[in-house]
């Protein structure tokens, strides 16, 4: 299986994918969608439950309170008197009182238009307020609370029938006296409902025994029946009811499924809209990706098939600056890369074969720079002492100092120390004491720890000597070279030779910079025995030696003076290595 699909065409497996991903996508769309419906109607009935919850909790507050009103007003010593008695000229005289205590009760609630009161027998001994039919059931035992009434005067209405007991028997005996009815208005309840519906076509509807609709959210109450169960199978709407404890009668609350899920059907259009859009740019983006991807890829591939055939000079023709075109544009680059690595090699095996070179030469120097040392060295010594036998103690001085120096230059090993290099340069300075009787001076601050450190033989004393010859000789007042030997950082040392002689100007400067670097040039070579040893031949040998770990500068202004310095690694391993390599 694995075979066949890597052998199928790049544009088929695009292709391929372009369907599984279509599928996936409409697949996840469809239980997507069905998840949310149901997640917004399970979310949508928890809160509907929650209002009608708090609803019945509001209508139950006013039931409570019409308890306590009912409780206060039948229970009072006037209302008790005026039941317990049954001479017609008592109830007249108390007639204002029951009037008065009446009115304070309608004053409690507004939508309270009513109150009468009847006695054991039914019949109606007292009333105020709306004037309604009169009732079929004119004795209770119980608080009862009757269905919706609508007529023309009036509008729609109900009642609260409540029993009056005497007090002043025993509960259990139960005296009878009458019986309370309160007429109440619906208004209260419409505005009630209409502040908990949840979508702007829902309902919420109050009804009673007989299914009338007592007060709706939407329109006015009225004797509408109202039958839930015919909506409960209808897929359309969301259906719920709650039944109030205390009087019987049932919230319902009806919401239409679409408008639940307009926001739904927006993100359904959306998302086919998207689908439709997402495959045209799929298919432009196969279109481009032939173009400029296959395409180019197929004639890089034929570039890398031909090259060993073409080879040379050869280049891909980058056309697009994509990636493509990037890695197209990086290949060119690594095949000029490859090309310069290939001259880079050359020239490398030139320069180690011109180094060879170099280092024969400099045998051959020192092996004739030894020619019979021993006859030199006993020159100067007869010179000296023929010098302290003449009483002239200035030439037996600078033939001792002529004579160590050369003894130095000639014998030991290419690493010496610091001290040694110290005392080599201090010979030096004797000599250029003598003869230029005191006009230039050599003066040397070295910081005593680093004595022992090793470095290259011969660097300081040639540097001197160019300072002198040529910036100090061409004076005419006195000239000074100043060496100063510090530590720098953790394992660097730093040479520092100062005149304060001619100098230079920029462009000398810069042609004598440059001078130093010529050694990394192809076919550069030192003859030392022709021209001595210079500046061009210290840096030459300070990288032989340390590498990237040392450096050499010059810094010099007209007519003020010229700094050399060289800057190298005080690692003895490395030395003792390199010593070696020499």
């Amino acid at each position: 299986m694995l075979k066949r699909i890597r052998k199928i065409s790049l544009i088929k497996q695009i292709l391929y994918l372009l369907y599984i991903m279509l599928i996936i996508l409409l697949i996840s769309f469809i239980v997507s969608n069905s998840i949310a419906k149901s997640i917004v109607e399970k979310k949508v009935t928890e809160s509907t439950t929650k209002i009608l919850l708090q609803v019945e909790e509001t209508m139950e507050s006013f039931y409570k309170d019409m308890d306590g009103i009912s409780y206060s007003l039948l229970y009072s010593p006037t209302i008790q008197s005026y039941l317990g008695t049954n001479e017609i000229l008592s109830r007249i005289l108390m007639n204002q009182e029951i009037a008065a205590q009446f009115s304070s009760t309608l004053a409690l609630k507004e939508n309270m238009r009513g109150i009468r009161i009847y006695d054991t027998e039914g019949k109606m001994v007292a009333s105020v307020g709306k004037a309604i039919e009169p009732t079929v059931k004119r004795q209770v035992s119980e608080i009862e609370y009757s269905g919706i009434f609508s007529d023309k005067m009036n509008g729609s209405y109900y009642t609260i029938a409540v029993p009056v007991y005497n007090l002043q028997n025993n509960y259990l005996l139960r005296d009878y006296r009458g019986m309370c009815l309160f007429i109440m208005d619906v208004s209260n309840f419409d505005s009630m409902l209409k502040k908990s519906k949840i979508t702007p076509h829902s309902r919420l509807m109050l009804v009673d025994h007989n299914d009338k609709v007592i007060a709706n959210s939407d329109i006015e109450s009225g004797l509408e029946k109202f039958n839930a169960d015919n909506l409960r199978d209808d897929k359309r709407y969301i259906v719920q009811e709650i039944t109030l404890s205390c009087t019987g009668w049932k919230i319902i609350s009806v919401i239409p499924k679409n408008e639940l899920l307009q926001d739904l059907d927006i993100i359904k259009r959306l998302n086919v809209a998207t689908y439709v859009i997402i495959f045209s740019i799929f298919c432009v983006f196969l279109l481009i990706f032939y173009g400029r991807i296959l395409k180019p890829i197929k004639a890089l591939m034929d570039f890398i098939r031909t090259y060993t055939k073409n080879g040379g000079r050869s280049r891909f023709n980058v056309v697009y600056h994509n990636e493509i075109g990037v890695l197209a544009d990086n290949l060119n680059k690594m095949l000029d890369e490859i090309d310069r690595l290939g001259s880079d090699v050359q020239i490398a095996q030139k320069q180690m074969y011109e180094t060879e070179i170099v280092k024969k030469q400099m045998e051959i120097s020192a092996y004739r720079n030894q020619i019979n040392p021993h006859f030199l060295y006993n020159t100067l010594e007869c010179i000296r002492a023929m010098a302290f036998y003449y009483k002239a103690e200035d030439i037996a001085d600078i033939s001792a100092s002529l004579s160590n120096m050369f003894r130095y230059s000639v014998k030991g090993e290419n690493i010496v120390s610091v001290y040694d290099e110290i005392v080599h340069l201090k010979e030096y300075a004797t000599i250029i004491d003598f003869r230029f009787r005191g006009k230039i001076q050599i003066a040397v601050q070295a910081d005593e720890s680093l004595y022992s450190e090793k470095t290259l033989k011969m660097l300081l004393q040639p540097i001197v000597e160019n300072a002198v010859f040529h910036g100090l000789e061409k004076k005419i007042e006195p000239g000074m070279v100043t060496v100063q030997i510090r530590k720098i950082g953790h394992n660097q040392i730093r040479f520092s030779i100062m005149d304060n002689g001619c100098g230079m100007d920029e462009h000398r400067l810069s042609v004598l910079q440059a001078c130093l670097h010529q050694y990394e040039a192809p076919g550069f070579m030192t003859n030392i025995g022709d021209k001595g040893i210079g500046l061009a031949n210290i840096y030459r040998r300070i990288k032989l030696f340390y590498g990237d770990q040392a450096e050499m500068t010059i810094d010099s202004t007209l007519n003020v003076g010229t700094t050399v310095s060289i800057t190298f690694s005080s690692d003895k391993q490395l030395l003792e290595t390199e010593d070696l390599h020499v």
